[in-house]
């Protein structure tokens, strides 16, 4: 199956000012010049956010920036565990599931800090490789698939801000916000038997699919590995969405 990818055009808060129309990017962390101010957010509803700051410490961003001056590859692991959790509990809605921004030559080296923390499969990538046309980048998003499915590639720097091609799907896939009142069904702890999908559990207990994991999330703090990884591969397009859930896999309800 192919892929529809979108233009999506990246700038600085200083260079702002120059994005064409469309689809944009920009920093919700950074120093100086570099990160957007809540006017920029305003002007731009549904740009996608780069935490660009060292210490990674957005972790409710679309996107981690990996590169000298931004994150470091050591800190992936962590910001995608806690970007997941983020994303499914609705803490910011409108958040994508996580994705790390590097350069190609960066790849192979971000993927295994992805792995060495406990991390096998979900997050998707956006590499930047500005010796591609835009049909080569268009391919690359197109026909992505695997355990870190390639969510974005930025192909050319225009000057005051930077071109690249996404998957739409994941542009599109943003979270809702936190169940406030949730529906009444089964409250408390739901350990699984290995023999139903979310979608069935979620029926079964009396909530949707998304609310369950909202509460799941909010309850325990994150995701623990059995459902994280379920959830990883469902996102990443490694598991059919109809996978039980593994058994033993804690949920929590109202």
């Amino acid at each position: 199956m192919t892929i529809a990818t979108t233009p999506v055009f990246d700038a600085i808060h200083a260079n702002i000012g120059h994005l064409p129309r469309g689809q944009a990017a920009g920093y919700s962390t950074g120093t100086g010049i570099v990160p957007w101010t809540p006017a920029d957010w305003a002007a731009h509803p549904g740009a996608v956010r780069i935490c660009q700051d060292p210490g990674a410490t957005d972790t409710t961003a679309d996107i981690l920036d990996v590169e000298q001056g931004a994150a470091h590859p050591a800190d992936v692991a962590r910001w995608s565990e806690a970007a997941a959790a983020n994303y499914a509990s609705g803490k910011r809605p409108g958040q994508r599931h996580p994705a790390i921004y590097m350069s190609l030559s960066a790849v192979t080296t971000v993927v295994n800090a992805l792995i060495a923390g406990g991390i096998t499969q979900g997050p998707g990538l956006w590499i930047a490789n500005w010796g591609l046309t835009e049909a080569e980048a268009a391919a690359l998003v197109q026909f992505a698939g695997g355990p870190f499915p390639v969510i974005g590639v930025q192909y050319r720097n225009a000057g005051t801000y930077d071109v690249s091609v996404f998957s739409a799907d994941w542009l599109a896939a943003v979270s809702g916000g936190p169940p406030a009142h949730p529906a009444q069904g089964f409250r408390g702890e739901y350990v699984t038997a290995g023999q139903s999908s979310l979608a069935q559990l979620a029926r079964k207990l009396g909530y949707p699919a998304s609310a369950l994991l909202r509460m799941t999330a909010v309850h325990y703090g994150t995701f623990h590995d059995d459902l994280a990884g379920w959830i990883n591969g469902v996102t990443g397009g490694t598991l059919p969405p109809d996978t039980p859930l593994p058994k033993g896999t804690r949920l929590w309800a109202g």
